[in-house]
């Protein structure tokens, strides 16, 4: 029995706690439990939603459960797994990127245990319409991952202010499942679980099938959605070679437009086709990996045989399991000019200046590690631009530049033997606190299997 993780983001002052007191009211007769990230040391939310006890409260306070806190807030999922609550309900602080939790929660030890529900990201209108670009930029970010976006204080705006709202909203793609308009933090029940046919982003067997649209046509041009459960990883080389190759038509189609996420194996990314040329960017979706296509057709409806064939080309790019296990065992290094280069474990056992116990410099680690400058050095890689770490599960991080990326460490052994599964092996990055231009959520990577270089020259 798996238990359902509700996730309600938002800025600072939008009125999430409100909301969670709301809920925790509504669902007297429930075993709930509360996990509350306070950004600051008064803790004040906590003290907000301790007047609701007997509802479990667990506060992570001084930083971001996102990013400065990862470790603290598995130990404390931990600890709710053991409580057994009936569900759980996570407040991050307002400066948060639920995409992060997301992931968090995928590669914890107790993912096999968590279920999450549909992101509820609120916004408040009034204030998103006089936001700064810093402000909105965030909230942006924020409503990329969400499921439900609850436009709440809508009592305090006027009309213009909700009409941008409006306006904002259907500017997102993929979009939300659901948009809801309220005040108080009022939501429905029903809101916080699954609508039919939808799921939750945890991976699901690995056989299970992919959702295909139906196709769609007006006057000339044919449309066709494929979506594909989140636990698919693709390759990123492949898909851009299928998308490039449905750029010049097919079966005599030409293209319209293409735009599609896919959790790849450099992380989720977004591509699209614009102008015949291919453009990329780094997604916060973690809904599923999706592709939305159109053809032009001629008078006689042609388009089906194209159609066929892009979905051929999109499903050669997922990497099978055989693919994804035989990485795990090396460390692909992927440089700016198309080369790879493979590292395995004797090398980094072999490099200069390694450090045989990294409990010195990681209080709560042990094992062997090779320094990134040594391999930095032996390889000659570029000094310039940044790197992406990818994990075996298709975990990646941000970009982390190649100034702080060779400060970090690789473990990679344990009493002389390859670092176990269980201690984040065969390959674990980590990086001291304090480095400078270094991501706090990428400074802890486990099952390290490439390292994407970008930018510079070797």
């Amino acid at each position: 029995m798996t238990i359902p993780v509700h996730i309600v983001g938002g800025f600072l002052g939008t009125g999430k706690t409100t909301l969670i007191r709301d809920q925790l009211q509504a669902r007297r007769g429930e075993q709930l439990a509360v996990l509350v990230n306070d950004f600051g040391e008064a803790s004040l939310d906590e003290a907000i939603l301790a007047s609701d006890r007997p509802f479990e409260i667990t506060n992570i306070p001084g930083g971001c459960v996102c990013c400065t806190a990862p470790e603290g807030f598995v130990d404390a999922l931990g600890a709710i797994v053991e409580r057994g609550p009936d569900r759980l309900i996570i407040e991050p602080t307002g400066l948060a990127r639920p995409q992060d939790l997301v992931d968090t929660i995928r590669r914890s030890p107790h993912a096999s245990s968590l279920e999450i529900a549909p992101v509820l990201v609120l916004v408040d209108p009034a204030r998103l319409a006089a936001a700064s670009d810093g402000e909105r930029s965030l909230v942006a970010h924020q409503a990329e991952i969400a499921d439900v976006i609850v436009a709440n204080r809508t009592d305090l705006c006027d009309e213009a202010a909700l009409r941008a709202f409006d306006t904002w909203v259907e500017a997102l793609w993929p979009g939300p499942l659901a948009v809801h308009r309220t005040r108080h933090g009022k939501v429905p029940a029903e809101l916080m679980e699954w609508p039919e046919g939808e799921g939750a982003r945890l991976p699901r067997e690995p056989d299970a099938p992919h959702v295909h649209g139906h196709g769609d046509s007006t006057e000339g041009f044919r449309s066709r959605s494929w979506r594909w459960s989140p636990d698919r990883v693709f390759s990123r080389e492949r898909l851009a070679r299928a998308v490039l190759r449905m750029s010049q038509g097919l079966a005599g189609a030409p293209l319209a437009r293409f735009k599609g996420i896919f959790r790849s194996d450099e992380g989720f990314l977004l591509l699209e086709v614009a102008g015949g040329s291919l453009h990329e960017a780094r997604s916060l979706h973690r809904r599923d990996s999706r592709a939305d296509v159109i053809f032009e057709s001629g008078e006689g409806g042609e388009g089906d045989e194209a159609f066929a064939l892009a979905e051929t080309w999109l499903e050669a790019a997922i990497l099978s399991d055989a693919e994804i296990e035989a990485r795990s065992h090396e460390i692909e290094l992927a440089l700016p000019d198309g080369r790879v280069r493979i590292v395995e474990r004797k090398e980094l056992v072999d490099l200069p200046d390694g450090v045989p116990d990294v409990s010195g410099i990681f209080p709560s680690r042990s094992g062997a590690a090779a320094r990134l400058d040594a391999l930095w050095r032996t390889r000659e890689l570029p000094e310039q631009g940044s790197a992406i770490i990818c994990a075996a599960d298709g975990f990646t991080s941000e970009p982390v530049p190649i100034g702080a990326l060779r400060q970090g460490f690789l473990l990679h052994s344990l009493e002389d033997e390859p670092l176990p599964a269980g201690k984040g092996g065969p390959f674990r990055l980590l990086i001291p606190e304090g480095v400078p231009d270094a991501p706090t959520a990428c400074a802890n990577v486990k099952g390290v299997v490439r390292i994407v270089v970008k930018g510079g020259a070797a």
